[in-house]
């Protein structure tokens, strides 16, 4: 099928990097994209629907390793993530995180670059243009808050992102952008995007973004740039598009005694109906056999449902426990952008504006469905400022492992009432994250540096 021989092609000068610019010549026995359906092929894929910066997990405050399990995977990227180590990767070290997110980003820059001039129809040509300059804001944001510092208007300007490429090069060697250019491209592509009308509501499946999935990716970066006020205004706008909350309490164990054989009515990833950009993460394997830090789970304890279907002290295979504390059992982490992180988006610009009792009611509007009746307790305010804290709390446990939580940190990191240090032990020694260390950064593969001598590494201590 010519279609697949296409693109097994531009995988291939993707992957070895050894084709010469390819829309320059027509390879022999290949056929390069020439129609708008041609182009469409690459916004079908449902790698442009998966997202891979699983890594960053390693790096919270949310999961715990033993002893134990860090001995007998002490050599992996996960666990020297995990222990902040100034090293991560060796030289011959694939970060597939930085490969797929650029993958993406490349072939959105293929379409926005030539299917204008393709033949087709004109209403698919600018639907797929502007969701691949939604997909490219998409990519573009979470590789600058992986890579490059927390946004901060008075250092953006300077402070080094990721690579901006707008052009579907294969041998282009770029530096480094400011998180300020990123982020302005970023804002740039979902307004074009949205202002397209030929882009739907919802998209018609999860690999497709519509004008929903835009909203609420607009509304997570204007929070991150502190904008609280555009926050806001695009949570509400994406929440009039799909206010769905899941009941937790419809959910169920396949079997009681053997948590991770499932649980009934729970939703995948790429199905839930809280989405609102739906992702999936193709790198759950390595998210598996680790422990909830037991500070999250003093804050979560053991009623919340959220807790009840994440974590089990049932172990998989021997009759009695062997971690010290709860052990993860989900098979599939949800990346999505949803419902309940639009509403914690506006409560938390609510309490920010002083208005603590909205605040606390959306969050108890979303807790009401995260207990048992009986074991549900209405939250209570006093001040905006203990609002702001209970929003914050709840961001922590609603988001779990959904590849916030360390982007969460290094905002916060930047507030005094909210910094905090991190500390692990191991084998007697104490592994520490201050905050605002340079390792809240993701390192960049020193062979992606070896490839592209431009790219600058990022700082470690």
């Amino acid at each position: 099928m010519k279609h697949i021989t296409l693109y097994t092609f531009l995988l291939f000068c993707l992957t070895v990097g050894s084709c010469k610019k390819f829309l320059d010549v027509t390879p022999k026995g290949k056929v390069l994209p020439a129609t708008v359906a041609d182009f469409e092929m690459f916004m079908n894929d449902i790698l442009q629907a998966d997202v891979p910066y699983i890594q960053a997990e390693f790096m919270t405050d949310d999961i715990h390793y033993s002893d134990d399990q860090i001995r007998s995977t002490g050599n992996s990227r996960s666990t020297k993530s995990y222990l902040w180590l100034k090293e991560t990767m060796l030289l011959t070290d694939e970060d597939g995180e930085w490969v797929r997110m650029y993958s993406n980003i490349y072939y959105c820059n293929l379409v926005l670059d030539k299917i204008r001039d393709a033949p087709g129809s004109a209403e698919d040509r600018e639907r797929n243009i502007a969701e691949a300059k939604i997909q490219r804001a998409y990519n573009y944001f979470h590789l600058a808050n992986l890579f490059g510092k927390e946004y901060n208007p008075a250092t953006a300007a300077t402070d080094l992102a990721v690579p901006l490429l707008l052009v579907p090069d294969l041998e282009a060697k770029t530096k480094r952008a400011t998180v300020k250019e990123v982020y302005e491209q970023v804002l740039k592509d979902l307004t074009e995007g949205l202002a397209s009308p030929s882009l739907p509501n919802t998209g018609r499946n999860y690999v497709h973004p519509g004008k929903a999935a835009a909203t609420a990716l607009l509304a997570r970066i204007r929070l991150y740039m502190g904008d609280y006020a555009g926050a806001k205004d695009a949570a509400e706008k994406a929440l009039a598009f799909n206010s769905t909350l899941l009941d937790y309490n419809t959910f169920s164990f396949v079997n009681p005694a053997r948590p991770y054989s499932g649980v009934n009515n729970k939703p995948t990833p790429d199905n839930n109906p809280e989405n609102l950009f739906a992702k999936t993460n193709s790198n759950n394997g390595i998210f598996t056999r680790f422990m909830i830090n037991p500070e999250l789970l003093g804050i979560l304890g053991e009623k919340d449902l959220r807790y009840v279907f994440t974590f089990t002290r049932i172990p998989r295979t021997v009759s009695t426990p062997v971690s010290p504390f709860p052990d993860y059992f989900q098979s599939a982490v949800n990346f999505s952008i949803g419902v309940p992180e639009m509403m914690l988006i506006k409560a938390e610009a609510l309490a920010r504006d002083n208005k603590k009792d909205d605040a606390v009611a959306l969050l108890n509007t979303l807790r009401q469905k995260r207990f048992k009746p009986a074991d549900y307790a209405p939250l209570t305010a006093a001040t905006a400022e203990e609002a702001l804290a209970l929003v914050l709390r709840e961001r922590r446990l609603e988001l779990m492992y959904r590849g916030l939580r360390l982007f969460d940190l290094k905002r916060l990191n930047n507030d005094p009432r909210f910094k905090k240090d991190l500390q692990r032990q191991h084998l007697s020694q104490t592994y520490t994250l201050p905050a605002g260390s340079p390792n809240y950064l993701v390192e960049i593969a020193p062979k992606i540096m070896q490839i592209n001598p431009d790219i600058l590494p990022n700082p470690r201590n």
